[in-house]
């Protein structure tokens, strides 16, 4: 390409920042500036992507223009900068080599597989036809295969496969969708795939084939993902199912289902087009959809359950995999036992899995960082994450004011830990519930992994209040100035992050089951009126004992005594509840001399009660499972409310006896329990709304944050949300950010930050 005269030629310095490695950014940026006929050089550097570009001055600005406004379609731009400086006389554009730096970048998520490559995957031919690991520019492994930034292969557990003559050609000519495609591979160069019976491998002339078959008769298998190893069954056949959760131990938790596209979903959930959407995006995420009845997948997959989570292919083995199953879905679970850290390595597979998988399906390329895969729902047309990790892990949070240097430790259940480096705080994937000894070393792995991957270091650690919270020693453990963050205020900053909302005075609604409170009760139904980095308690739920502390979360009967009791004293003894007679007068016994008996007053123990009050859950199996069940159950005639109480001037209490005495006299009336079910739900919705607008005509706030596990019941959640903005609120929830305790890390760091302004 000709040089320009001197008197002729502009030249600008353009540095971009964000998602731009590993989604194709440079490719785009040549391909611009080769059709404006301008020279110059693109590269990667630690602090995103670095342009150099000189031409016709007209030329210059419509590539800057260009820039701004259009971008590949998995890129995210945070910030663009552009500067004029002295032309140098380059000679034609091309794409540089990586500069190393100090890393200001970040990490791209994985991204399922793109229609161009699928379309070459299926096509027999081409010579990628049915290569388990095709990808592109757009598409495959990113942060479970990267070691460290910047994004180049020498980084990525890709290094140790030698691109072929053709990959290479492939792999150094910008306008090929694989130029600079790190993953970049064929069956001649790349990754491979093996079936094992234990740790023996099977000879067969097609792996994913013959895993489909064994799955089509019956067997368990493990396959490896992205991001870890999932345990595979027919979701159509009653025998494996029951079979799966036994060896995994699973009690009635619901399992997740694979389907093969959109059309098969649609036969076994019913979706609107935003459900449709986030199934087809490129995080693929599994997607909680209202089930169709009848239905081909066996009630065992979910006991229960109005819905069931969905999921599509997103790896090419998926898709290979899903095209030679017979049935219409599989499960398709984390490859754990109950409660232990998901399955990444090889190794570990084949020990793990002996007693749980009949065959591993597995293959040699390293994961590096192991990512569970993400789970949310849709609420009035945005996805909510329950679970955030795969897909959307490492995507930091943009944060305002600045958060710099801090390890927020996240709370013990649903774990999250964050880091927070100059205004982005950077959430881990899933972890899990830090109870779990493997889990507690996986964390302290994982949190050296992320420092290390996107160069973050910390001096301040931020952690919950609970002492004897395992987040909270392993952060006491650990070198920098500490901050303990109360639960709930974490709750509601994470949400107020999330939205861009630090700014606002806003009133805090955090509901959950559990979690430590400044009078060393257990906090869970707060109403906080947050404003400029501190919080007011306006509000909360009566406090009721909880008989045998942490018992009376796995046994809701327990919690539905100590609510009759505190309701109708002596009475209560004679309410049916599951529980022997005996049983019930130790339980009183225990509450009335005050032994093992914690106060709570978090609504997640409340809807415990009801449910083992109405017979739906007496025994816990998995988190939440008591209130979830009695959410399945809602429906029915419309009855309204029960009627509630509100007590007190500068702290508001919610009285909860007649609440329960009402669905006692419901229950004598032989009410059916899908009505008071849903008539429970109504109160709790008109009650938190009342007093949400008693509390504004005191403290003039508008703006209510609904935050907390117990949000993520779809009737309450949308019911209070139209009541308040009925009411004139503005209502905001967590969406991306788990509102469960997946999202108080979050919170954690940006409340450290302002309370160090403070």
């Amino acid at each position: 390409m000709p040089s320009q005269k001197p008197e002729e030629v502009a030249a600008y310095r353009i540095n971009i920042n964000g998602i731009v490695q590993g989604v194709g950014y440079r490719p785009f940026v040549y391909r611009i500036a080769s059709s404006l006929g301008l020279n110059g050089f693109v590269l990667n550097s630690g602090n995103g992507v670095i342009i150099e570009v000189e031409g016709k001055p007209e030329d210059c600005i419509r590539f800057v223009e260009k820039l701004r406004v259009e971008k590949p379609p998995r890129a995210v731009v945070k910030t663009f900068s552009c500067t004029r400086i002295t032309p140098r006389g380059y000679r034609e554009f091309r794409v540089e080599q990586t500069i190393s730096e100090e890393v200001e970048t970040l990490c791209p998520p994985d991204v399922a597989v793109c229609k161009d490559c699928l379309n070459e995957l299926f096509n027999p031919k081409d010579r990628r036809y049915l290569y388990p690991f095709i990808n592109c520019i757009n598409c495959g492994p990113r942060f479970t295969i990267l070691e460290k930034l910047p994004y180049d292969r020498v980084n990525t557990s890709m290094r140790k496969f030698k691109m072929c003559r053709d990959c290479e050609k492939e792999y150094s000519e910008p306008s090929c969708r694989r130029f600079k495609a790190e993953p970049n591979a064929c069956s001649r160069c790349g990754p491979t795939v093996r079936l094992y019976q234990g740790d023996k491998p099977i000879k067969v002339e097609n792996p994913i084939s013959e895993a489909a078959r064994l799955i089509n008769s019956g067997f368990i298998v493990a396959v490896k993902g992205y991001g870890g190893f999932h345990l595979a069954c027919d979701a159509t056949r009653r025998s494996s199912v029951l079979e799966l959760r036994r060896r995994k131990r699973r009690g009635n938790k619901p399992f997740a289902i694979m389907v093969k596209s959109i059309k098969e979903a649609e036969g076994i959930v019913e979706l609107n087009d935003s459900e449709r959407e986030w199934l087809t995006h490129y995080s693929a995420p599994i997607i909680l959809a209202k089930k169709r009845e009848p239905n081909p997948v066996v009630e065992e997959v979910a006991p229960g359950m109005r819905y069931l989570g969905v999921f599509l292919p997103y790896t090419p083995i998926h898709h290979i995999l899903m095209r030679n199953i017979e049935p219409p879905a599989i499960v398709l679970t984390s490859g754990n036992i109950s409660e232990e850290p998901i399955v990444f390595r090889d190794g570990e597979a084949f020990k793990k899995f002996k007693n749980m998988a009949d065959y591993v399906l597995t293959y040699n390329r390293r994961i590096v960082n192991f990512a569970d895969d993400s789970v949310g729902f849709v609420q009035d047309g945005r996805l909510r994450l329950v679970r955030r990790s795969r897909g959307f892990v490492p995507e930091p949070v943009e944060v305002e004011p600045r958060v710099d240097g801090v390890l927020a430790m996240g709370a013990d259940l649903n774990n999250t830990f964050a880091l927070a480096k100059k205004g982005r705080v950077f959430m881990s994937q899933y972890m899990g519930d830090l109870e779990n000894m493997l889990i507690r070393r996986r964390y302290l792995e994982a949190i050296r992994s992320m420092q290390r991957l996107l160069n973050l270091k910390y001096s301040r650690i931020a952690h919950d209040l609970h002492p004897a919270y395992y987040s909270t020693q392993i952060g006491a453990s650990l070198d920098g100035e500490k901050t303990a963050v109360q639960h709930h205020y974490a709750h509601v900053v994470s949400a107020m992050a999330e939205n861009n909302i630090l700014g606002l005075e806003v009133l805090g609604i955090a509901f959950d089951g559990t979690g430590y409170g400044e009078d060393g009760s257990l906090w869970g139904s707060e109403f906080l009126v947050v404003r400029r980095g501190e919080y007011v308690r306006r509000g909360h739920f009566k406090y009721v004992p909880m008989p045998g502390g942490e018992k009376a979360i796995m046994e809701p009967a327990r919690m539905a005594f100590s609510y009759l009791y505190d309701s109708m004293g002596e009475d209560a003894l004679k309410i049916n509840i599951g529980l022997s007679e005996k049983a019930k007068t130790f339980l009183k016994r225990m509450i009335d001399r005050g032994i093992n008996t914690p106060m709570t007053c978090g609504l997640g123990r409340m809807f415990d009660a009801v449910s083992a009050l109405l017979g739906i859950c007496l025994t816990r199996t998995f988190e939440g499972e008591p209130a979830v069940m009695l959410e399945m159950v809602a429906g029915g005639v419309d009855r309204g409310a029960y009627p509630f109480k509100i007590t007190g001037v500068k702290e508001y209490v919610v009285d909860t006896a007649p609440i329960i005495r009402s669905i006692v006299e419901d229950l004598k009336d032989n009410t059916p329990v899908k009505t008071i079910s849903q008539r429970f739900h109504e109160t709790i919705a008109r009650l938190t709304v009342e007093l949400a607008d008693t509390i504004r005509l005191e403290e003039g706030v508008d703006t209510v944050v609904l935050t907390g596990g117990v949000f993520q019941n779809r009737i309450l959640s949308s019911r209070v949300k139209r009541l308040a903005e009925e009411k004139g609120f503005q209502a905001f929830f967590n969406n991306i950010v788990p509102t469960n305790d997946g999202g108080i890390s979050l919170g954690q760091a940006v409340a450290s930050s302002l309370m160090e302004e403070e």
